[in-house]
């Protein structure tokens, strides 16, 4: 080999290492649900991101619950590692209190117009994705008659027999159902709420269900249980159909998903690309008719089965409401304290 073909490939390879290190994809840090929601998340949202987006890809991490991935952004907040997080309203409401998720450009975030007003907040920090039920699960096999109003939780044939994971938002959910029950209205008077919990409680076998709600009622172990729709609708048709899912007639409340960019993000651009497709309708239709997770975008449409699975009954849809949650976030605290007080504690 000539010494002016050996320069001539120096120049070349010097030429394309450029090249070379743009092909390397971006990687996306993602922290999130985890269990079933992080299945089914990453195969129905970030798989199919990817696939159009060769060049970013995404690390999704699972956290335990919000209040832990919200310790870890707190922790980074300095020097962020976390790019994207995935929270419960309330605990994104506190995240953007102590500043630690940046507003989202409407020229990169191009689906922020097809999401209604109630689920942007915090100046566009947060974004509302996914409502999830809350729901009463029941074992298909000692359960002949389902429940159908969330004061059955209150009938004595299932003394001993109910797990109530209620210190978390589940509990803050349930309160200003019960409220509504009896005629009240949360905002104004939270007392009827705590009043039904208290004769629920002697039902109660758990209040902290090991490994978690739907364990507990698949295996038999409780008849009952208050928790989540969407995992549970997911289970029943992967585990045997033991779980069975009850949306009473009264209606229930959707426990509402965020999505945020953390402030400090190194990579924001890529970050935000991601979180414009999990707004989409094409992504939001698709975690909804798959996994039973409702629908934010307004341009989305469920199949009737779908809409069933997620909501209920007709009469359960039309009693389906929300929750003023920037108003429940700065009671949040002391409700749970109270649930662990007042119920769990004398129980």
């Amino acid at each position: 080999m000539s010494a002016t073909t050996g320069l001539h490939r120096s120049i070349l390879a010097l030429t394309l290492l450029p090249l070379f290190a743009q092909a390397a994809p971006t990687t996306l840090n993602v922290v999130g649900f985890s269990g079933v929601f992080a299945d089914n998340y990453q195969k129905l949202v970030i798989a199919p991101f990817e696939a159009q987006h060769p060049d970013i890809k995404i690390n999704y991490q699972q956290s335990k619950n919000s209040a832990e991935s919200l310790a870890l952004l707190t922790l980074q907040r300095n020097d962020p590692h976390v790019d994207v997080a995935l929270l419960d309203i309330s605990v994104a409401i506190r995240a953007n209190t102590q500043d630690l998720f940046a507003p989202l450009d409407d020229s990169e975030v191009k689906n922020l117009r097809a999401q209604p007003d109630w689920a942007v907040i915090g100046g566009q920090r947060s974004v509302a994705f996914s409502q999830d039920n809350l729901a009463i699960l029941y074992n298909t096999d000692r359960v002949k008659q389902p429940p159908i109003s969330w004061n059955d939780l209150t009938d004595t044939r299932y003394k001993g027999r109910i797990a109530a994971p209620l210190a978390d938002t589940r509990g803050v959910t349930l309160l200003p159902i019960l409220t509504r029950l009896k005629g009240g209205d949360y905002k104004q008077y939270i007392e009827p709420g705590f009043t039904v919990l208290k004769a629920i409680a002697p039902n109660v076998a758990t209040w902290d269900p090991t490994p978690d709600c739907y364990a507990v009622v698949q295996s038999g172990e409780v008849d009952l249980a208050i928790c989540w729709n969407g995992r549970a609708q997911y289970l029943h048709d992967k585990q045997g159909r033991k779980i069975g899912i009850a949306l009473p007639r009264e209606g229930s409340i959707g426990q509402i998903n965020t999505i945020s960019l953390v402030k400090g993000s190194k990579q924001s651009r890529a970050a935000q690309q991601f979180i414009d497709y999990a707004l989409s309708a094409e992504a939001q239709r698709t975690f909804a008719e798959q996994s039973f997770y409702g629908p934010v975008n307004t341009q989305v449409t469920l199949s009737a089965p779908a809409a069933a699975r997620i909501y209920g009954s007709k009469e359960a849809q039309q009693a389906q409401w929300a929750l003023d949650w920037p108003w429940v976030a700065e009671r949040y605290a002391p409700w749970i304290q109270r649930i662990r007080r007042d119920v769990i504690a004398l129980h």
